[in-house]
């Protein structure tokens, strides 16, 4: 592999963005059938280097080869026909159409006259699925596949599409272990046909496992590229940032000395059901504790999650906070009994993304920040005290209050979303997979906040 061609070539890439310098000088390459690990804290410039790529920025320096031709000032739609394609951690299927349609969206084989062939897109996304190993109905609504399933789908529709460089951002955020090891399989049936790959996690233990080499982002400046073989967990950990390599190791308080064991439960779930998932589920959480649920990808979590949160319609049993019985099917008193909840899709469900940040965190947490009781005036320096506070303490990276949710980087929307409702002051917190997408120095100050 060392002596092929690279399939990318970026070379001294600087981009800015006003005063601020995001990427300066950064180079990176990835090799046919390669894995080439991009690693970074939150908003170290991952996401800008990719979508400068992509061609959805222009580099103001820097220069962009695929098999030696120069691409740098090429449009979105040209990249896409010369074979680079992104799986993005917010996937772009559309959930009203069925899996072999959104495989086929675009590039749709037609009957004489134009007309669309619905039995040869059935057939093809069929054979598609069937060739990489995996048994997803290619009739079935994509809106009612579990996201692991999802996210195999538009790694099949992108090879289909002809993709040649494949850029994997935050793959396995959502999934199990069994699903997991089904999505290297497919990387490894990837990197036999000669694609080369390049996989953005913050979870080195899988990029020790599957990468050839890493390159290190950091304060928009490469580090690298090293060879995976000859380095280990430690070592990188330490080259993402200090705050990283000191969370590394550290003793994590189980927060065991905080259950308070003899007051009554702060969380009652009795005989919990719906019409797919849920039977007869019954748990308590003590005041102080954490428990955690596990199960396999479509297994019933998040619809637990939801069910607690009033989200769905068809949920049966009983929720008690503090002994008192909660409305089924009414997020109102949810929140009322001072339940907050993370969902597992941030960017469908938990920010509003052409909002601002100060907005997002605010949103929940009107009441504390209003003057003149259920009518006042919500107060604009409370809203900013609001979000520097939790900014600081979750080390958000943003320009300012006012800058959106979609502009950040999906590590930096999750923090937005567990600040604003840590910011309630929760009794009971609802967390689906809290940490999707942060980095290691993210995660931990996630636990210390929710131990503290």
């Amino acid at each position: 592999m060392s002596k092929a061609k690279p399939a990318i070539v970026m070379e001294h890439i600087t981009k800015r963005f006003g005063d601020n310098i995001v990427l300066a000088d950064v180079s990176f390459d990835v090799l046919p059938g390669e894995v080439h690990a991009l690693l970074g804290g939150n908003g170290a410039g991952k996401s800008t280097l990719m979508k400068i790529l992509m061609g959805v920025y222009q580099a103001d320096q820097g220069n962009i080869l695929i098999g030696g031709e120069q691409i740098k000032n090429s449009s979105i739609a040209v990249r896409k026909a010369q074979g680079i394609a992104m799986i993005f951690q917010e996937l772009s299927l559309l959930p009203n159409l069925r899996v072999a349609d959104n495989i086929w969206l675009g590039h749709e084989p037609l009957k004489p006259g134009w007309r669309i062939n619905k039995r040869a897109i059935r057939k093809k996304a069929e054979a598609l699925l069937n060739d990489y190993g995996f048994s997803i109905p290619a009739d079935a609504m994509v809106g009612d596949l579990p996201f692991a399933q999802r996210q195999v789908v538009e790694i099949v529709k992108a090879v289909s599409h002809g993709a040649r460089i494949l850029i994997m951002d935050e793959p396995t955020s959502s999934l199990t272990t069994l699903e997991e090891d089904k999505l290297f399989a497919l990387i490894g049936i990837l990197q036999q046909r000669s694609i080369a790959i390049i996989y953005i996690s913050h979870r080195l233990a899988e990029i020790i496992r599957i990468s050839s080499r890493i390159t290190i982002l950091r304060d928009g400046k490469t580090i690298g590229p090293l060879v995976t073989s000859q380095t280990d967990l430690r070592s990188i950990t330490g080259l993402l940032s200090t705050s990283e390599a000191t969370s590394w190791g550290g003793k994590d308080d189980d927060g065991s000395s905080r259950i308070r064991k003899n007051v009554p439960p702060a969380l009652e779930v009795r005989g919990m059901g719906s019409a797919r998932k849920l039977q007869n589920v019954t748990f308590t959480v003590r005041p102080g504790e954490v428990v955690g649920l596990a199960g396999l990808v479509g297994s019933g979590r998040s619809t637990l999650a939801k069910g607690l949160a009033g989200l769905l319609k068809d949920v049966t049993g009983s929720i008690l906070i503090d002994g008192k019985p909660v409305a089924l099917h009414a997020p109102w008193a949810s929140y009322k009994a001072h339940m907050g909840f993370v969902p597992e899709d941030r960017r469908l469900e938990g920010l509003v993304d052409s909002h601002s940040l100060a907005a997002n965190i605010a949103l929940p947490n009107l009441q504390q920040l209003a003057v003149g009781g259920v009518f006042g005036v919500v107060m604009r320096n409370r809203t900013i005290a609001l979000f520097r506070k939790w900014s600081k303490l979750l080390t958000i990276h943003a320009k300012n209050d006012r800058q959106t949710a979609a502009e950040l980087s999906g590590g930096n929307q999750q923090k937005v979303v567990f600040a604003k409702w840590l910011a309630t002051n929760p009794r009971i917190l609802v967390l689906d997979e809290p940490t999707s997408g942060v980095d290691i120095g993210t995660k931990y100050d996630m636990r210390r906040a929710i131990r503290d």
